[in-house]
């Protein structure tokens, strides 16, 4: 990636797994999730549609605040099993809910270059926990410079689980 306040270039349109260790999603805006079942055996993905903020850019001056390069993404985890979910609003008047952290609390080989994932999502509002053969990310458009954490409808083309990527 290189940025400055004015150039974003994206890497890559779409992440996995083995990118985990360069990604973060503190802050991340979730819109919405969807059970997608993949096939007749019960196996189901389990997809978010997120803000991604790709970049946290420093305020010129001191005591300002930050702006960040955001983009809508496609969050999948593919085969998804063992899933707890302990959400509680508490009233809370946003529509989204927010990423505090995605933790990958365990990584299991199953059989020969088979994997299985843990993953635990801390969410502002509760936690997501589960297990998956993997995720893939796709970046549905490229990444917006904005002062906020997270886009508009209209910027972000609406609500949409899409796993077609943008250009990069």
């Amino acid at each position: 990636m290189t940025e400055n306040q004015n150039i974003f270039t994206l890497d890559k349109n779409i992440w996995i797994q083995d990118d985990y260790e360069q990604m973060g999603w503190h802050d991340c805006s979730i819109y919405g999730l969807l059970f997608l079942p993949v096939n007749e055996i019960g196996s189901t993905h389990l997809v978010f549609d997120i803000d991604y903020i790709f970049k946290w850019v420093n305020p010129i001056k001191p005591g300002q605040p930050f702006s960040f390069w955001v983009s809508p993404c496609t969050l999948v985890f593919k085969d998804t099993f063992a899933l707890t979910m302990n959400i509680d609003r508490k009233g809370g008047t946003t529509d989204m809910l927010e990423i505090a952290d995605l933790y990958l609390v365990d990584k299991v080989e199953q059989e020969a270059n088979q994997w299985i994932y843990e993953w635990n999502i801390d969410l502002q509002e509760g936690n997501i926990s589960f297990k998956s053969s993997g995720f893939e990310q796709i970046v549905r458009q490229k990444p917006f410079f904005t002062d906020g954490q997270f886009l508009t409808l209209d910027e972000r083309n609406g609500i949409s689980f899409s796993q077609t990527p943008c250009t990069a």
